[in-house]
């Protein structure tokens, strides 16, 4: 039992802070890939794939459907088929056996900083996503902002050639869900169209706020920290 306990002592030394701040738990929750799904060869360092949401491994965490927390774990986002992917201390990529409802990972910028993305699911279903659809989280409250990316196979002619080459490419789509009614709508980023799904009597401190902080909202930055500025109104 002592031993047990320093082990235990031991992993939670291990699995430092991250985006989440429950305890994490070790269990059987895991599944190796090449028993279920065999990436083995198939994750490529190429910068050009459109599968993952970056082509390297970044740090990042995991919680699952009954609350588990999987800290400081190596990640890649597979976009194709709606997962994270974890790498094991051998260097095998791995899936958790549970349901994955929210995971964040680290990205690595230019100029060093902090760059943490977090995805979560359990939305209602539109625009053929489901529970289970995974969704970036841009900016989380009352009006919860999310983007959603998706790989799509598109025909294109390179410079200079007579035939077309399928591509993929990544798409990305925008919604905004309500937490008061519980409903989610597909937006486009335009102003005027999301200022009508707001609150009309925070109107005027919205566009005051786009007009002093001169906002495009084009960008995804600025268009999360309007709605972070929203949701504490």
């Amino acid at each position: 039992m002592k031993n047990l306990f320093q082990k235990t002592i031991l992993l939670s030394s291990i699995l430092t802070a991250s985006y989440f701040s429950s305890q994490a738990q070790v269990g059987t929750e895991i599944t190796l890939a090449n028993n279920d799904v065999n990436y083995s060869g198939k994750i490529s360092t190429d910068k050009t794939n459109q599968d993952w949401l970056a082509s390297t491994w970044n740090k990042g965490a995991v919680k699952l459907s009954n609350d588990s927390i999987y800290r400081n774990l190596d990640l890649i986002y597979d976009i194709a088929n709606n997962r994270p992917i974890f790498k094991s201390e051998n260097d095998k990529p791995q899936v958790f056996k549970l349901g994955v409802k929210e995971f964040s990972i680290n990205l690595p910028t230019e100029t060093g900083r902090s760059n943490v993305k977090k995805f979560k699911n359990g939305f209602p279903s539109i625009a053929g996503g489901d529970a289970s659809t995974f969704y970036e989280v841009l900016s989380d409250g009352n009006a919860t902002l999310l983007k959603k990316t998706q790989i799509k196979i598109i025909d294109e002619r390179p410079a200079g050639s007579i035939y077309s080459v399928k591509q993929k490419q990544k798409f990305y789509t925008y919604f905004i869900f309500l937490e008061n009614n519980k409903k989610i709508i597909e937006v486009k980023k335009d102003k005027k169209q999301l200022l009508s799904i707001l609150e009309q009597s925070k109107q005027q401190k919205l566009n005051s706020y786009i007009s002093e902080n001169n906002l495009n909202l084009k960008k995804d930055d600025e268009l999360s920290k309007l709605f972070d500025y929203y949701n504490t109104l």
